[in-house]
């Protein structure tokens, strides 16, 4: 099996049939920690501020922030409210979405409250309701790291652009052929020998081994592990990360006792925005030292990460731009995610082939 075809990252139809079928603002609907108080709400940004949690008293919801008047959105980025109050018109909502008296007109309540959104949470994670994939993957996790989901607390969030196609980026978390030559620690800290890795349909979930004698080349990496030390001891001697790709879209990274859920929200053939979210095991969130040490360790993966994905989106792209038909080959073992990834494409868009025929399309049932 050869790799995904040029068109599936640079045909204008593609995406347009990707952006049909994929529900790429919806696979995440954010963690418990967002809204962890009553009249607590959170505004998720990778909806485009079109969904907010919040927190009722009892439950947390998930309700629409765009109002039924005149369709403003209402809320936002996080705080506390008693009721939902669009800026334009003053239309107000309780915390269940329902409709309370607009001033000066009469409307049906059932027509023009807000619809809550059917979910499911697991272990804090919250996501649309009979959406299992989120779900298997954290259950599957649990094989590699002991982090309690539930307990997790949040504690920054951030998005940014990068200059690559959204496959593109999916593509570099399931590659484990590059992670020696491009990144200084896995050369001496962690082991890209020994990775261990669960595939299913619709996720993986892979988790990588500390070396023997683990050696640190970069201050980022001694400065995170000096906080560790400081605040829970001795590192870990099995795993030292464990990353989960839920597709088509969602990549969460387990450092310990860190999560960071990255969402990838595809804006052009030739670009896509990252909607990050970090959590920390709670009884860590009052160490600001800790959590910038953490963030300063992923930037630097990160900054790896977006020079060589960048490089591969321009080659594919002159390639693409040429006719080029030339596609690369799978390295078995170390690749192995990839092509499942590229299977659940070809799967979504037209056929098992990487001939793509615009007017077959179809979403197939798996």
């Amino acid at each position: 099996m050869t790799s995904l075809a040029h068109e599936f990252y640079f045909s204008e139809e593609i995406l347009t049939s990707e952006q049909k079928h994929f529900q790429f603002q919806n696979v995440f609907l954010g963690h418990s920690s967002f809204v962890n108080k009553s009249q607590n709400y959170f505004v998720l940004p990778h909806t485009n501020d079109t969904k907010f949690l919040i927190h009722d008293g009892q439950n947390i919801e998930v309700l629409p922030n765009i109002c039924k008047h005149r369709y403003a959105t209402m809320l936002k980025g996080k705080g506390s409210c008693h009721k939902i109050v669009c800026p334009i018109h003053s239309w107000s909502y309780d915390l269940n979405g329902n409709i309370v008296n607009p001033t000066g007109i009469e409307c049906e309540s059932s027509t023009h409250s807000l619809e809550k959104e059917s979910i499911d949470i697991y272990d804090g994670f919250i996501f649309p309701e009979n959406s299992s994939a989120l779900k298997n993957a954290l259950k599957a996790a649990k094989k590699f790291t002991d982090i309690d989901f539930e307990k997790l607390n949040f504690f920054a969030h951030e998005r940014f652009f990068v200059k690559v196609n959204w496959k593109s980026y999916m593509d570099t978390f399931l590659d484990n052929y590059h992670l020696e030559a491009y990144h200084p620690n896995f050369r001496t800290f962690l082991d890209s020998r020994y990775i261990e890795s669960i595939f299913k349909d619709d996720f993986s979930v892979q988790a990588i081994h500390l070396r023997e004698k683990p050696q640190i080349k970069t201050p980022a990496l001694q400065a995170y592990l000096d906080c560790y030390n400081k605040y829970i001891g001795k590192f870990p001697e099995d795993y030292g990360a464990v990353w989960l790709c839920i597709y088509p879209n969602i990549i969460i990274e387990i450092s310990q006792c860190f999560a960071l859920v990255a969402i990838v929200v595809p804006e052009s053939i030739d670009s896509c925005s990252i909607y990050e979210y970090r959590l920390v095991e709670e009884q860590f969130t009052q160490h600001q030292d800790f959590l910038k040490a953490f963030e300063k360790y992923m930037y630097e993966i990160e900054y790896e990460d977006h020079d060589l994905m960048t490089k591969i989106h321009q080659g594919r792209k002159v390639l693409y731009q040429q006719g080029n038909k030339h596609y690369g080959p799978y390295h078995p073992t170390k690749e192995a995610g990839q092509e499942q990834f590229h299977d659940y494409i070809r799967r979504i868009i037209s056929g098992s082939s990487n001939n793509f025929h615009p007017v077959k399309t179809k979403v197939l049932s798996y």
